[in-house]
């Protein structure tokens, strides 16, 4: 029996059928050709992805991370370190100082000195400061003292300098220093005036 021939039929080969896609012939039975991931013998292992680069990245980024660590052990040693003290110390002097606590004071110091009331100057004074800025208030108004506070500047992390410049007796002219302190809880006072003029 003959079959016809044509595109849609099978077309007969030496007694085989042959379909009209073309097979893919392997060079070995149960083998990709070349070109499929290059030819593989039985016990080869598959070729290796890029994990070596991870790993060596990882690796390499835990190492930074250990040096980094021993620098700052020794260049600052108190960084492991959350004693409550230290940080309270440390954000009570991170906090600017308030230079404007220095004029303010200075005027009350003054204005205490004008009304002669050694008392209202005491108030403005620190606790170890109060009988010594009374004093202070006390000879300057007995000497009529008329001063006015020049610019303040810091002379330390809590410490502020106001110069006071006038007059004594009306006529003498005179130069003073008034020292205002910050204490804890962000409070300023009176630490000091000098100098005292002698009665």
């Amino acid at each position: 029996m003959s079959y016809p021939q044509g595109p849609q039929g099978p077309q007969w080969q030496q007694g085989y059928p042959q379909q009209q896609h073309p097979q893919q012939q392997y060079p070995h039975q149960g083998y990709p050709p070349p070109g499929y991931g290059g030819p593989q013998y039985p016990g080869q292992q598959p070729p290796k992805k890029g994990n070596g680069l991870l790993i060596g990245l990882i690796a390499g980024g835990g190492a930074l991370l250990v040096v980094v660590f021993v620098i700052l052990a020794f260049v600052a040693p108190g960084f492991l370190l959350s004693d409550s003290k230290s940080s309270k110390s440390a954000s009570a002097s991170q906090t600017p100082l308030s230079l404007d606590w220095g004029p303010v004071l200075a005027g009350k110091f003054m204005l205490a000195v004008f009304g002669d009331e050694p008392a209202k100057a005491a108030e403005s004074a620190c606790a170890d400061a109060k009988d010594k800025v009374r004093q202070a208030a006390k000879e300057y108004g007995d000497r009529n003292a008329s001063l006015t506070a020049q610019e303040p500047r810091a002379a330390g992390p809590d410490l502020i300098v106001v110069t006071m410049s006038g007059t004594l007796n009306y006529s003498e002219s005179f130069t003073g220093t008034m020292e205002v302190r910050r204490e804890a809880g962000d409070k300023y006072c009176i630490s000091s005036v000098s100098p005292v003029p002698a009665g």
